[in-house]
């Protein structure tokens, strides 16, 4: 590229004499890029040339541009021009051959990424079009401006001919935004210029006429007009976690102890961070302090959430913290039997939470569905069991004398087995039940041979399946959105420890339970359930394997390994804080 020209003045007001201008940092930015890599005679691809006064510019300082415009053909008219595409961006990224992928040195947009209804996308249908070590050089107006501040503390908001809020611009980018909307099409920032112009020219007021009249510095920031920015793949490891992850993690839950928790989040991101020598610090609300911010590369808020944890999402955004939401559950549509008694504003400032999270975590399909009505950053991450499986098939079902196990940690709707389970007791009298959890108290009284406990943590859950021998896990679901959206966490738990299952036939249980093969699966009737609980304890063969192939499935889907997996794959493209 040719370095050696006197910048100077082209019509159509480009003057490259002038530095707080965003078409002289764009040439600078591709003169030095050109320099980098001693490339002589730079392809540029400039997308919205309007005239082409640009075009010609960078045509005389010997580049060879293609350029796109949907307005007007005078660029091509006038020869300012090498090739030109008269159609959008998005024409000409669906229209193009092939044949020019890996063609240009540089995607120059001056003021266009505002127009698009979806920039992301287009960025990175772009991208193929850049050589290896291509860049992105763009220039966007900056939303917070300090005079757009200042009019919507006036109460308005007046879309202008030119500038931020020129009338035809659909997006609006903050230096966030746009730095993560650069992170999530594959590029990282590399250089930044920040063009700026005094409140005064954006949004007349008297403060902003003394501004003027005492000849006020202007700040980065608060006078930031425009971002002119050079984005590149290399540079993407630097700003965001794309061959690295975060290893100190912020947790923070209602009770960090409780097993929902542990089994969702600590012992999984322990295992996680004990790969990657980092630290998990897990708090509630109440006792979160300041200093664990400056600890933390990422927080993960979990589950409910209280007023006081807005303050601590505004301080994380203050320091430039990636925030994760994670929930296990759909505690948004909460059935009238759940246990979990969460206020209609708490509700609220969930749903809140999940909108502006730089992700959002959750356990299942099912349960994705209804974040991305949210959220379009939806990651995710199975439940699991961490325990080894230390038990043999053989020796854990290896006879007739079968217990019923049914455990529940809410007043799930249930009522439906308690007749099949009165059944089976009176026709095999030698059939022992144990309950577990809240269900206990529904059948006090119903059967014989029972064994009650009560509310367990997930250690002493597994403590009390170890110890049964010829085990059937009865889970009984009822077929409603709140449950459909559940993980089949029990069922995995119930294989690691020697229990075969047999499942209502509803989601999740239907979407991971092969009936017949690793599991049985029923509709909620009487018959169903007692033929197919029947089926199990005339067969300890038919146990046996049905056991081995739900161990193997929770192996493959439900083991720490497929957890880890889940956290590197959200983590992916996380911006590092500042």
């Amino acid at each position: 590229m040719n370095g050696k020209k006197d910048l100077k003045t082209y019509h159509g007001h480009i003057d490259f004499t002038v530095t707080n201008n965003s078409h002289t940092q764009a040439f600078l930015f591709l003169k030095e890029h050109c320099d980098k890599f001693k490339i002589n005679s730079p392809r540029v691809l400039e997308i919205g040339c309007s005239g082409g006064y640009f075009s010609e510019a960078l045509r005389d300082n010997g580049v060879y541009v293609h350029a796109i415009e949907p307005f007007s053909t005078e660029a091509q008219d006038e020869g300012r021009v090498d090739e030109f595409f008269h159609g959008t961006v998005e024409e000409f990224c669906k229209s193009s051959s092939s044949d020019l992928y890996g063609s240009f040195d540089a995607v120059i947009m001056g003021d266009i990424l505002e127009h698009l209804l979806d920039p992301k996308q287009t960025l990175i249908d772009l991208s193929p079009f850049l050589k290896d070590n291509g860049v992105f050089i763009a220039s966007i107006p900056n939303i917070t401006h300090v005079g757009v501040r200042r009019m919507l503390e006036d109460g308005h908001w007046t879309y202008q001919k030119y500038g931020i809020l020129d009338s035809t611009h659909v997006r609006f980018f903050c230096w966030k935004g746009l730095r993560n909307m650069f992170h999530e099409a594959g590029f990282g920032i590399e250089r930044r210029f920040d063009v700026l112009v005094p409140e005064f020219k954006v949004y007349p007021s008297i403060s902003s006429v003394t501004e003027i009249m005492f000849n006020t510095e202007l700040k980065k920031g608060d006078h930031t007009f425009q971002y002119v920015v050079c984005a590149s793949r290399s540079a993407l490891p630097k700003t965001s976690y794309s061959d690295s992850y975060p290893t100190k993690l912020l947790l923070i839950s209602p009770d960090p102890r409780k097993s929902v928790t542990s089994l969702r989040l600590v012992k999984p991101l322990s295992k996680y961070l004990a790969n990657v020598r980092g630290g998990l610090t897990a708090v509630d609300f109440n006792n979160f302090k300041i200093e664990h911010l400056d600890f933390a590369d990422v927080v993960i808020f979990h589950r409910e959430i209280s007023a006081e944890s807005y303050e601590i999402v505004r301080l994380a955004r203050e320091r430039d913290i990636p925030i994760i939401y994670d929930t296990d559950d759909l505690l948004t549509h909460l059935p009238p039997w759940s246990l979990n008694n969460i206020s209609q504003h708490k509700i609220i400032m969930m749903e809140s939470l999940i909108s502006i999270a730089d992700r959002v975590t959750c356990p299942t399909e099912p349960l994705k569905k209804e974040m991305l009505k949210l959220s379009d950053r939806v990651h995710i991450v199975p439940n699991v069991i961490l325990d080894e499986c230390k038990i043999s098939p053989h020796e854990k079902q290896s006879g007739d004398d079968c217990s019923l196990i049914i455990a529940s940690s809410d007043t799930v709707i249930v009522d439906f087995i308690i007749k099949p389970i009165q059944t089976l007791c009176k026709a095999l009298p030698s059939l022992k039940v144990v309950t577990i959890g809240n269900i206990s108290y529904k059948l006090t009284g119903v059967v014989p041979n029972l064994t009650q406990y009560g509310q367990c943590n997930e250690d002493e859950f597994s403590n009390i399946l170890n110890s049964i021998n010829n085990g059937i896990g009865l889970i009984p679901l009822d077929d409603s959105l709140f449950s459909s959206c559940k993980s089949p966490i029990k069922y995995y738990h119930y294989a690691c420890c020697g229990i075969v299952s047999v499942a209502s036939n509803v989601h999740p249980y239907s979407d991971y339970i092969q009936n017949g093969k690793n599991g049985i699966l029923v509709n909620n009737t009487l018959d169903e359930w007692c033929n197919g609980v029947v089926k199990l304890i005339k067969n300890h063969d038919f146990r046996r394997d049905i056991l081995l192939n739900a161990i193997r499935s929770w192996q493959k889907e439900a083991s720490t390994q497929t957890a880890i997996e889940g956290w590197k794959r959200t983590f992916a493209g996380l911006h590092k804080k500042e």
